[in-house]
């Protein structure tokens, strides 16, 4: 049969969805193609094909098996148009479970700490649909330059609980044949299938974040435990570099040892020259075997699967907590369930006196443990040391003296210090980078009231008072440098126009190690309102880095992933007005392109990276102006998450030779040292 070759068969069902016809013939195949379909491919409208090389050979048929371009043209085809819609899954022939049997299964299932289940009165098992979204992306993995992987990967997720369906259910799903009589047109396309999942309805766009959060860390997972396997690899190119290099170094300085003093002073230089060429040779082999890994989505269903709803109440006592719990007809269990107070999973319910709640978020509250005093050494003179306040108030007990504010404060303080340097000199774990500290928030009144200064000053056109409300060389003050006191408000997308009427605020303090504190809200206008979203440094002064135009972190954080998905990897285009400002050839191409592809925040961090530089004009020297932009841009991208961070979508869109990309970015990198938690 001709159907037996896989990258064959793919080809013909892709001909025939294309409007083409094709007739089995055995060994081959006679395939009649559309005249478009045939202009694209470049063959002929009939075409004899085979994936047998001896019947190529004889009857001079085209073979076509698994990697020829031909085959591969129609999978890029394929990816680049998506395998999106909605489908309702057929409910099984069989009679579902009845009232008491669910009841029982939901006990066994769903054990609650000190509470019980119990049917709600007078409520039956109802029939419904629970939405679940099926994602499938192409991971591309590399982990050297000659190294390169792609793997297929695939993640439910339950829509309302916006948990992860188990495996065994997933695959259950996936077989289950939908209902023809169920009337769902689906969105045309990957891009116009998320942009209805980011705007239809907000529990959609969560749970489309939480599946590439999913994909995100399997990917980092796989990437990890691949790269580990060529470690050697790199730690033997290292070595030979390092070898080299100290071998050459080492007979330089033995020559200068000896030499005149001319001669000495030249082989010096040389051996200065050496050290740095080992330092970029270095760099380049460990950028040769950095991991990375890019999501190439493809796959966006949202499942629509019936269940049977169960509404139960949660006793204690006489006390009653509602809790419905669905059970999913094709694939024979419960819908994932996340806890009612705390949003979270994995943990056993508990009934509590005032609500419903889970053994993570109504678990006893631990006392703080007291840290054990620090012996402080007795000063020189063979005075008592206090080593705390109360050894303090006891040794002045002891003297008859009465207590003293100050003494206590001074031994406190040495206490203290003698704790941070007992801390600081402890070794390090072997193996382990020292974890970033805990960030502390502001007050959070504070920052809510520093954002309606901000915005305050913004409507009242004061410029100088904004510039020392904004941390420099931040996207904050990009924008003042670009259009003064109305950068702020042209950053959320306020028209020139436009006059400000009032503004609210919500205050998002910093949470865990890369948490930022913010403040977002709404800027209302006399024609409209414009979301916003501030973000503050994290140094001791706390001022302004950014100004986003979204309402909280949560939405900004789903917005950034949904521009992976866009067609070409990017943001929604953004408008802005011309600037009076001057701008060298680099921020002018930024400022010209940017916006229209990532954003106008994105071209803000752009263009800070680029003006915390200290010497431009030597890298202008050195490389074009449009490679620099493409690099600062690529940079941005990168470090900030979003789609269009790789050398080679940046080339593809600033057409540029992606080697010369490649050498400029590198040199920006270690110009400007970008992390995650600081991109611009």
């Amino acid at each position: 049969m001709i159907r037996k070759e896989a990258g064959l068969a793919f080809w013909l069902d892709w001909v025939e969805h294309r409007g083409g016809l094709w007739e089995d013939a055995g060994d081959t195949a006679l395939a009649l193609l559309p005249a478009a379909l045939a202009s694209e491919l470049e063959l002929p409208e009939e075409t004899a094909i085979t994936a047998d090389p001896d019947v190529a050979r004889e009857d001079g048929a085209l073979l076509l098996v698994t990697g020829h371009p031909v085959v591969a043209k129609a999978a890029e085809s394929v990816l680049a148009a998506g395998d999106t819609g909605t489908l309702t899954l057929a409910a099984p022939r069989s009679m579902p479970p009845d009232a008491a049997t669910l009841l029982s299964k939901a006990r066994e299932h769903l054990p609650v700490d000190h509470g019980r289940l119990d049917p709600r009165a007078d409520a039956v098992p109802e029939r419904a649909l629970r939405p679940v979204l099926r994602v499938g992306a192409l991971v591309g993995y590399e982990l050297s330059a000659e190294d390169h992987f792609q793997e297929q990967v695939e993640v439910f997720v339950d829509v309302p609980s916006r948990l992860r369906v188990p495996a065994g259910v997933s695959e259950r799903l996936a077989h289950t044949g939908h209902d023809p009589r169920a009337q769902a047109a689906p969105p045309a396309g990957l891009a116009a299938a998320v942009h209805y999942a980011s705007t239809s309805r907000p529990d959609l766009s969560a749970a489309l974040a939480e599946a590439h959060r999913m994909l995100e860390a399997a990917a980092e997972l796989r990437r990890d435990g691949l790269a580990r396997q060529i470690g050697d690899a790199y730690a033997k190119e290292r070595g030979r570099a390092e070898e080299y290099y100290a071998a050459a170094v080492d007979s330089l300085e033995r020559r200068a040892a000896t030499a005149p003093e001319d001669r000495a002073a030249l082989l010096r230089a040389r051996i200065e020259s050496t050290r740095e060429e080992r330092a970029r040779r270095l760099a380049e082999i460990a950028e040769k075997y950095r991991a990375r890994h890019t999501l190439n989505p493809y796959r966006l269903h949202l499942l629509r699967v019936p269940v049977l709803r169960l509404a139960l109440d949660v006793r204690r006592g006489e006390r009653r907590y509602p809790l419905d719990l669905d059970w999913l007809l094709p694939a024979g269990e419960f819908a994932p369930l996340r806890c009612p107070a705390c949003a979270h999973s994995g943990a056993q319910l508990v009934a509590a006196k005032t609500h419903l709640g889970c053994a993570r978020c109504l678990a006893p509250k631990r006392p703080t443990p007291q840290p054990a005093p620090e012996s402080v050494p007795p000063p020189r003179d063979g005075a008592t040391a206090a080593v705390g306040p109360s050894a303090a108030r006891n040794a002045e007990a002891a003297d008859g003296a009465a207590p003293r504010s100050g003494g206590r404060a001074k031994a406190g303080r040495i206490a203290e210090a003698s704790g941070t340097r007992a801390a600081s000199s402890r070794p390090a774990t072997p193996g382990h980078a020292p974890s970033p500290p805990q960030r502390r928030s502001v007050d959070p009144q504070t920052l809510h009231k520093r954002a309606f200064t901000f915005w305050e000053h913004a409507a009242g056109g004061d410029r100088r008072k904004l510039e020392r409300m904004c941390a420099p060389d931040s996207p904050a003050a990009a924008l003042l440098r670009l259009y003064g006191a109305a950068g702020p408000l042209y950053g959320i997308g306020v028209a020139p126009q436009e006059r400000v009427e009032s503004c609210s605020a919500v205050v998002f303090p910093a949470e865990g190690r890369r948490g930022w504190d913010s403040a977002g809200g709404e800027v209302r206008t006399d024609r409209g309102r414009h979301d916003y979203l501030l973000r503050w440094s994290l140094g001791p002064d706390r001022l302004i880095a950014e100004v986003l135009p979204h309402q909280s972190p949560y939405t900004m954080n789903a917005s950034t992933m949904m521009a992976r998905y866009r067609t070409g990897g990017t943001e929604l285009g953004t408008r802005l007005p011309r600037t009076g400002a001057e701008l060298d050839p680099v921020a002018r191409l930024l400022w010209q392109r940017t916006p229209a592809r990532h954003g106008g925040h994105l071209a803000a961090r752009a263009l800070a990276s680029w003006w915390r530089l200290t010497d431009p004009r030597a890298l202008r020297e050195r490389y074009p102006a449009a490679i620099l932009a493409a690099a600062a841009e690529r940079s941005a991208c990168y470090w900030s998450g979003v789609g269009g961070g790789g050398y080679g979508d940046a080339a593809r869109l600033w057409q540029v030779p992606e080697a010369e990309l490649r050498k400029a970015g590198m040199h920006l990198q270690r110009l400007l040292k970008l992390t995650q938690d600081q991109p611009w």
